[in-house]
C-alpha cells in the first residue's frame, strides 16, 4: 500500500480550554484514495477538519503531512502546502461572479496571469455549467451548483490532499450523485487523497475506501470497506445509532 500522505496521531482538541471534542482521535489519508469519517451530529467530525486545517491547534496530538509536522500551521499557509479545505457551509463570495471566484482561488499566483487564465479555462472545460455562468453572482447559484463551484475553486492551487465536510448537505438527490462523482475522480483519476466527513451514509460508503466511525469524540471502529463485510450501510448505521454493542 502507498505509504499515507496524512498522519494525525492521538488529537485532542476543542473550542474552550477544558472541553474538549477529539478526544485522542487518530487518521490517515493516502493518495488516490477516499477515506470516510462517519458518525452522529456532534461527535466531532468536522472539529476534525478544522484540527487538520489549523483553526482549531491540538491541545494534544500532532499532524504530519508528507512527513512533515504541521500541527498548529495557520490555514493560510494550506493551501501552499498542497491541502484544500471545503467546509460544510457555502465559502463562495455570493457577489462576486463565478469567474472572480475562480480568480481568487489563485490568489497566490494572481502576477502569473496566463496560468491563472489557462488553469480556468481548463476548469471551464470540466465544468461546462460554470462556464455559462461565469458573469453571474455565484450567489444566484443553485446550492449544488455553487458547490461544484467550490470544488473548481479549490483546483486553482492544484492540491494533493482535500479535507471535504458534508458535500451534499441540503442539496437535491440529483446534483448529489454529480458531486460523489467528481469526489471519486478526484480520487481515482488524479490521485487526491480525500478525507471526507459524511453523515449520507450509503453514498460515502459506495465511494469510500476506508472507513473511520467516530463515537463522542473517540474511534469506535475502523478499517477498509472490504473488512466489514457485505453490509456494510447496515453494520456502520447500527454502530453509529444503536443504544446497545453491535
Amino acid at each position: 500500500m502507498t505509504p499515507p500522505i496524512l498522519v494525525a496521531e492521538d488529537l485532542v482538541a476543542g473550542y474552550f480550554e477544558d472541553i474538549h471534542i477529539l478526544q485522542g482521535i487518530s487518521v490517515q489519508a493516502w493518495p488516490g484514495r477516499i477515506t470516510c469519517v462517519l458518525g452522529p451530529n456532534g461527535t466531532g467530525k468536522s472539529t476534525l477538519l478544522k484540527t487538520l486545517f489549523g483553526f482549531l491547534r491540538p491541545v494534544q496530538g500532532r499532524v504530519i503531512y508528507q512527513g512533515e509536522d504541521i500541527t498548529g500551521l495557520p490555514p493560510y499557509e494550506m493551501p501552499n502546502r498542497g491541502i484544500a479545505y471545503l467546509p460544510q457551509r457555502p465559502s463562495i463570495f455570493p457577489f462576486l461572479s463565478v469567474e472572480v471566484n475562480l480568480r481568487l482561488g489563485a490568489w497566490h499566483e494572481r502576477r502569473d496571469r496566463r496560468q491563472v487564465r489557462e488553469k480556468i479555462e481548463e476548469l471551464y472545460r470540466r465544468f461546462p455549467l460554470l462556464w455559462e455562468k461565469r458573469y453571474q453572482p455565484a450567489g444566484q447559484l443553485s446550492g449544488g451548483q455553487q458547490r461544484q463551484l467550490e470544488i473548481a475553486r479549490s483546483l486553482m492551487t492544484d492540491p494533493v490532499l482535500y479535507l471535504i465536510d458534508e458535500p451534499t448537505a441540503g442539496i437535491d438527490p440529483q446534483t448529489s450523485e454529480a458531486i460523489y462523482r467528481m469526489i471519486h475522480q478526484l480520487a481515482r483519476e488524479q490521485g487526491k487523497a480525500i478525507l471526507l466527513v459524511d453523515q449520507n451514509i450509503k453514498k460515502a460508503l459506495e465511494i469510500a475506501d476506508y472507513i473511520y466511525v467516530v463515537r463522542v469524540g473517540t474511534l469506535f471502529a475502523e478499517g477498509p470497506r472490504e473488512a466489514f463485510g457485505r453490509d456494510t450501510e447496515a453494520l456502520v448505521a447500527r454502530w453509529l445509532y444503536a443504544s446497545g454493542e453491535p
